[in-house]
């Protein structure tokens, strides 16, 4: 099989690709449609630029649309194609709630809100090659309309394209952009040396007084509601399911989170780190207590400027910054392989969101020997996800179990 490409010279890709992206791009030349599932940090953002590449040698006078589920994916992607495919800045044109282009480009990176108001025009042209990243967040009434149309090529892009809870995948997904035509999981990555091996550090932290005090109140609730009353019922369904919000949200606000984070922060200082918090107060908390313990750090949240957003997320990755702190905004799509240490100091339940945070920090980098992933916890429900996870791990992968012994933070045994 040839594994070389022709690279323009207005477009030139940064890296080496890597075989795996060879094998489904010839799968993908076959119908120009499908879907591919790739781990995250397995590389899906130059495979989807070297599909583009593969599409302009057959359609030089089409366009490429790219729709992302956040404004974060959208800033990913737009300076992806700068810094690491050189595409100049005056063929992209961008499209959210911040900012619309007047007219469409060369290459259109469109918010998926944004795209059910401005892609219908488009939509039935052929004109355009259609690209989905995290394909999954595609699989609504809503976002399925979004995608529709008659494009000329189409790409889907996720980790888990596959929906657990409804038909989306079915129902949106496989009409509008294919089947899933190839796979590239963990194990695959680690055998390929794609990702890096990694270790997880879960640490204990506890409620304070009070916090755990209204977190009982609570739990009480929730076990009288299920005692007393039919569960499948759509009202009682509905109060246990804002009990249980209101109770993870107890533990996911807990304070001692902050100095326990900021202490394993100062304690990996010499590494590059990046911090996530469930809510951009809790993310902006840590930042503030870092900022005054004279860490090198910076944050990125949906509440900053579009500018200052990206200026943080550049300096971060060419390491200006050694400590980037934030939310949900980068649990998907954020590329910064020199990151070593993920600080995961809250949590949903959600097992698509502790494989996108996983994959933040596990692609290889020069000098990257292994990554590691520390995990706050403070509440058995949290512990019993750990738990779980740890027994579905590869057997090479190393597990920790600590806990801050103080109600300080300041130590981790």
């Amino acid at each position: 099989m040839n594994t070389t490409l022709e690279i323009s010279s207005s477009w030139k890709l940064k890296y080496e690709p890597r075989k795996w992206q060879f094998i489904a791009l010839e799968k993908w030349k076959e119908n120009f449609r499908g879907i591919i599932s790739v781990v995250t940090g397995g590389g899906k953002t130059v495979f989807a630029f070297l599909s583009i590449k593969e599409f302009t040698k057959s359609f030089p006078d089409k366009k490429i649309v790219i729709v992302v589920p956040t404004i974060t994916l959208l800033d990913q992607w737009y300076i992806s194609f700068q810094d690491e495919f050189g595409v100049s800045k005056n063929e992209i044109s961008i499209f959210s709630g911040e900012s619309r282009a007047k007219k469409f480009n060369r290459i259109n990176i469109v918010v998926i809100n944004t795209a059910r108001k401005v892609l219908p025009p488009i939509q039935n042209k052929g004109d355009y090659f259609l690209i989905v990243d995290e394909c999954h967040r595609a699989g609504s009434p809503l976002n399925g309309a979004a995608i529709k149309g008659n494009y000329a090529a189409t790409l889907g892009l996720s980790a888990t394209p596959e929906r657990d809870y409804d038909d989306g995948f079915q129902k949106f997904m496989l009409p509008n952009l294919g089947n899933i035509i190839y796979c590239y999981d963990y194990k695959d990555a680690l055998q390929d040396k794609v990702i890096c091996q990694y270790e997880l550090v879960n640490v204990k932290i506890d409620l304070l007084e009070h916090e755990q005090e209204k977190y009982n109140q609570v739990t009480r609730r929730i076990s009288i509601l299920k005692s007393k009353n039919d569960i499948t019922d759509p009202v009682i369904r509905e109060k246990l399911n804002m009990l249980l919000i209101q109770r993870a949200r107890i533990s996911s606000n807990a304070l001692m989170r902050m100095p326990v984070t900021s202490k394993i922060a100062e304690e990996n200082k010499s590494e590059r780190i990046i911090i996530f918090h469930e809510s951009i107060e809790g993310a902006t908390l840590i930042y503030n207590t870092l900022k005054k313990r004279n860490q090198n750090a910076t944050i990125y949240h949906s509440r900053i400027g579009s500018n200052l957003r990206r200026d943080n997320l550049r300096l971060y990755r060419n390491g200006s910054f050694s400590i980037l702190v934030t939310c949900k905004a980068l649990d998907e799509g954020m590329n910064a392989p020199e990151t070593t240490v993920a600080i995961i100091a809250s949590s949903t339940a959600s097992s698509r969101q502790r494989i996108q945070r996983l994959g933040r920090v596990l692609r290889p980098a020069k000098k990257k020997t292994k990554a590691n992933i520390y995990t706050l916890y403070a509440t058995d429900a949290e512990k019993e996800r750990l738990v779980e996870e740890y027994h579905n791990l590869s057997d090479d992968i190393k597990v920790s179990w600590l806990k801050s012994s103080k109600k300080n933070g300041e130590n981790i045994s």
